[in-house]
């Protein structure tokens, strides 16, 4: 985590600089990045479809918590980062460094990836263009989200300064924007739009605004339950909107996409939601969720090289005695060997591995 205690930013801190901790990000951290792994190893598509098995097809709890609960996961890792860079009053010249940093970032592992998969773009200029923004055509596009949204939230900063709820609904316009491009046709039915950057427009915006209601946000229970409740509520009332919009059971592909993952307010209100409720937490969590959470980006960065080669034996050995723990015994071995791979390579580097 990022120091936050920056000099001439309006958040306070009795602890000394450079100890300024949001303990709450670690446990968001450590959970996302489990739900992650979760969902690529098809652990709520398995039961939604052993739900159908039992009481017919249609949209059953464990769809309810793909698109409702994991699907925030992104979304919720994306502003967390936003709001830590919200913290320094963002500059164009700490935004460019940022980027010079994610784009480091980006270019190993999506380069490690391209050779591992042998993934090739489209011979289109859409195609090369949604290769690029894909980071090889999977998980890391996350990368390329927070170098486009990295300076928008120095322009955030600006309009802020201006009006500060000007920018949070003209961002939360384009996301229902995009959802009603992507309903003309069922469009996600046919291909992946979770990747799309103006799905998380409104991250910066959102973080942005929330800077200097953080110290009021996290001293005070009240008023951070009321914020808490304002958003889940508007997330709820979003998602009964977008749920009458989900696709025929009959347009459905292999992955049960009833709706498009992230082009969806609830799911961003559900992220703001779930940022707010974690600033509770003053105090320093236990060790092994520090570890986790520390190790966070391994997990994502590592698991799609190790997910078919680890959680894949792992699963068939559990499926053999208990079938339904299976895959949470496979995904949870993932970003077990992930993390402790993630502190190996960490220290290896810095002893000049290269």
């Amino acid at each position: 985590m990022q120091s936050a205690n920056y000099q001439g930013n309006p958040i306070k801190s009795n602890q000394s600089e450079g100890n300024y901790h949001l303990h709450g990000f670690d446990y968001l951290r450590a959970t996302f990045s489990f739900l992650v792994v979760l969902a690529h190893s098809n652990f709520f598509g398995y039961f939604a479809k052993q739900w159908d098995q039992s009481h017919g097809a249609g949209v059953n709890i464990w769809d309810i918590l793909y698109f409702q609960v994991q699907a925030s996961s992104v979304p919720s890792f994306v502003l967390m980062s936003m709001l830590l860079f919200a913290i320094k009053r963002p500059s164009l010249a700490l935004a460019w460094k940022r980027v010079g940093k994610l784009f480091y970032l980006y270019g190993f592992w999506v380069g490690a990836w391209i050779l591992q998969s042998r993934l090739r773009p489209e011979p289109s200029v859409y195609g090369w263009l949604e290769f690029i923004i894909r980071g090889g055509g999977w998980v890391f596009y996350t990368f390329t989200v927070l170098m486009l949204l990295t300076p928008i939230c120095c322009l955030a900063e600006k309009v802020r300064g201006k009006s500060e709820w000007f920018g949070p609904i003209v961002s939360a316009l384009i996301v229902v924007s995009t959802f009603v491009y992507l309903h003309n046709g069922f469009k996600w039915t046919r291909q992946s739009y979770y990747w799309v950057p103006f799905c998380f427009i409104m991250a910066p915006f959102v973080a942005v605004w929330l800077v200097p209601r953080l110290d009021g946000l996290r001293e005070d229970g009240r008023l951070r339950i009321k914020y808490v409740s304002i958003f889940l509520l508007l997330s709820i009332i979003c998602a009964g909107v977008e749920w009458q919009f989900a696709s025929p059971q009959e347009l459905l592909p292999h992955w049960r996409a009833y709706l498009p993952k992230h082009a969806r307010l609830s799911v961003q209100f559900m992220a703001v939601a779930v940022i707010i409720m974690s600033l509770g937490v003053g105090h320093q969590v236990p060790r092994l969720v520090q570890f986790f959470a520390r190790n966070s980006l391994g997990v994502y960065c590592l698991h799609p090289f190790v997910l078919a080669g680890i959680g894949g034996p792992v699963e068939r050995f559990v499926a053999t005695r208990l079938p339904d723990v299976a895959i949470l015994s496979g995904s949870l071995a993932v970003v077990v060997i992930c993390s402790l791979l993630s502190e190996f390579l960490r220290r290896a580097f810095k002893e000049r591995l290269i």
